[in-house]
């Protein structure tokens, strides 16, 4: 739930805390999590998961500079990247990873965030989904590009770098069109955190190549099955 703006004491100090707002990104704020209060975004839905489900072994494809991953407390924790600027256990790239590791070894929590390319997030969520616990979670970010500017195919823009979703949302699209044997959600925070579980859903009843970001655009919510913060924190 949002922490709102009436003082609270901790230690005996009082603390002022913001009521949540929407930005172009979703919603941003403090917000109760299961393993306390944080701002909402990518990390705070993994640590919520990790806290609230027990979680033990971790999968991070996409370390980058270590902002999410090196805050991710766990037993097992797995970093893949071909060119970090950090420490990663595995300097490949997300195929070579899969393609090397035994089809015994699985992961509770999988987090999705290398190349924001439909073809290369659609192969990272199909071998996500084979090395997934049985009970674990498939955390994608980047789901919900607000504009058609942000799922832009190229991340450089006239040798300047803005915020780039790239097509993650079109393999999105394709398994809730395709998979009737996933539980599917976007937390509608931080350009959209992606919540898929084995379980159940009612398919999004148009062929997924047919549709376009004008499509994606117009029925968006129930595309993505897009949920608040507070509704994360309630259902998971």
């Amino acid at each position: 739930m949002p922490v709102s703006s009436a003082k609270t004491n901790s230690r005996n100090k009082s603390v002022t805390r913001e009521k949540p707002i929407n930005a172009l990104s979703g919603q941003i704020g403090d917000f109760q999590f299961s393993f306390g209060i944080d701002k909402t975004s990518q990390t705070s839905i993994i640590k919520h998961l990790i806290q609230q489900r027990k979680y033990q072994s971790y999968l991070e494809i996409g370390v980058r500079d270590g902002g999410n991953f090196d805050q991710i407390e766990i037993d097992v924790k797995v970093g893949v990247d071909p060119a970090p600027t950090t420490n990663a256990n595995f300097k490949i790239t997300s195929d070579e990873f899969f393609a090397a590791i035994d089809h015994t070894f699985l992961f509770d929590l999988i987090f999705i965030d290398g190349l924001h390319l439909f073809e290369q997030v659609r192969r990272d969520l199909r071998n996500a989904l084979n090395h997934l616990s049985p009970k674990g979670t498939v955390v994608m970010h980047d789901c919900n590009p607000p504009t058609a500017f942000h799922q832009r195919a190229y991340f450089e823009v006239d040798g300047k770098f803005p915020t780039w979703n790239g097509t993650v949302w079109k393999a999105w699209v394709e398994a809730r069109c395709k998979q009737p044997d996933l539980s599917m959600a976007v937390v509608n925070t931080d350009w959209g955190v992606g919540i898929i579980q084995r379980g159940t859903q009612e398919l999004y009843p148009v062929n997924a190549q047919k549709i376009d970001y004008d499509n994606f655009d117009e029925d968006r919510e129930v595309i993505l099955n897009l949920i608040s913060v507070e509704e994360f924190i309630e259902r998971y």
